[in-house]
Parts: structure tokens; C-alpha cells; sequence
């Protein structure tokens, strides 16, 4: 479940109101159609909301494991549910499993929020384009997930002024070999 939300950016009421229909493990996408507050399924938050969302391989892995093991394996059934059926709460999962994990790890607690927003970290940080990050996390506006969900990763400031001055030192290189010497003018 967890690994699911951290490799998708899932809204948790997406996650939680995920079905084995909306997966096509064979493609490796996953669709979303619904969400679930409080027990009770509506449609997507947003009109960007609906969407289709590309697996990568791990996350297909996870699932496959996943469906091997679950009891409920219908196409209506909820990938994460109750042994009855019906949708988990969000608040018990971490309360049970997740917080007592982070405990053990020595990590502090997190929330579905934290595995949304790492989403998008890391997808900022590898690259990713603000328009795509902005349709994988159904988002209607670009800045809502480069701007609100994006946050910086330990060690990205230091690789961001290496990269400056990278860059102006072989500029700087360049200025000095070529003869030009380094004035007050040129800096």
C-alpha cells in the first residue's frame, strides 16, 4: 500500500478506493476513476483527477505480489480493503502499521500527504516536466505540484551550486586561457 502511494503520488482516497479493474498489471497502468472519503465512493477530486497513470516495474511487481496474496480479487473488489470488503481507513493504516515502522526505523511519522509529496520530489528532482508531474498527480494547474507538493531533497542545494559553479569555473577557465585575464569587467 505504501509502496503503491510512494510510486504513484495516489491521493489517498484514490488509493484507498483503488480496484482491481482500474489495474492493468499487463500494461502497467493503473486508472483512476473514484475515491473514497469516510467510506463513501465518489468520483475523482478533480476532472484531471481521472486519469491513467503509467507503472513502473517495481510498483507492477508489488501489485502482482499483492494479488497473489489478497482474498478479495474480483474486478469490483478493492485492492486494499477489510476481510470484509469494504474500504480501509486511511488513519487506522498508519496508526497500526505505519507509524509503528517509522518508530522501528527511527524515521518520524508520516502521513499519506508525506508519500504524495515524496512522489513529487523525486520526480522533480530526476527531471520530470511540471506539465507531465502535473497530469501523473491530477493536478489541473502545473504550479499546484511543482510549487505546493515539490519539496527539496537533502543534498540538492549542494548539487545545484556545484552545478553553477561547474559551470562558471570552466567559463572562468575558458576566459583566462584564452588570454583575456579576469578583470573586475569580465566577473
Amino acid at each position: 500500500m505504501c509502496g503503491v502511494a510512494l510510486l504513484t503520488g495516489l491521493r489517498r482516497g484514490e488509493l484507498f478506493a483503488l480496484r482491481w479493474q482500474s489495474l492493468d498489471l499487463d500494461a502497467s497502468v493503473l486508472t483512476v476513476q473514484e475515491a473514497v472519503y469516510e467510506g463513501a465512493f465518489g468520483t475523482a477530486k478533480t476532472l484531471a483527477g481521472r486519469r491513467s497513470i503509467p507503472l513502473a516495474d517495481v510498483a507492477v511487481v508489488m501489485l502482482s505480489a499483492w494479488q497473489q496474496r489478497a482474498k478479495r480479487t474480483g474486478p469490483t473488489d478493492l485492492v486494499f480493503s477489510t476481510v470484509t470488503g469494504k474500504p480501509i481507513s486511511p488513519n487506522n493504516v498508519l496508526r497500526r502499521w505505519v507509524f509503528p515502522a517509522c518508530a522501528e526505523l527511527g524515521l518520524p511519522d508520516v502521513s499519506w500527504l508525506t508519500f504524495r509529496r515524496t512522489y513529487a520530489s523525486w520526480a522533480h528532482e530526476k527531471g520530470v516536466p511540471g506539465k507531465v508531474l502535473a497530469e501523473l498527480m491530477g493536478h489541473e494547474k502545473v504550479d499546484t505540484s511543482v510549487n505546493v507538493y515539490t519539496q527539496v531533497i537533502d543534498g540538492a542545494k549542494r548539487a545545484a551550486a556545484q552545478q553553477v559553479g561547474g559551470e562558471l569555473n570552466s567559463e572562468l577557465f575558458t576566459l583566462v586561457h584564452a588570454g583575456q585575464g579576469t578583470s573586475r569587467s569580465t566577473l
